[in-house]
């Protein structure tokens, strides 16, 4: 079973130590929303990322997945 990477956008900046507490790859912040990049390990993980954000009072405003070419190259050393 090979692993799906999603992209989760919600609005305003994430608090800080939110990354930390949870399985997030990549945290882009833009003007008036944050970017969330992850690849979890099963569905019931990307249920937990987004019930943290929930919790935290987060407002979550897209998830998608990513096809094959946006996922970030793992061997990629940015």
């Amino acid at each position: 079973m090979t692993s799906r990477s999603y992209e989760v956008r919600v609005s305003g900046p994430l608090p800080a130590d939110l990354a930390e507490d949870v399985d997030i790859a990549d945290v882009t912040q833009e003007p008036v929303q944050t970017v969330i990049r992850t690849a979890p390990a099963d569905q019931a993980a990307l249920l937990g990322l987004l019930e943290h954000l929930r919790a935290r009072g987060v407002e979550l405003l897209e998830v998608r997945q990513l096809t094959e070419a946006e996922e970030p190259d793992p061997s990629s050393t940015e």
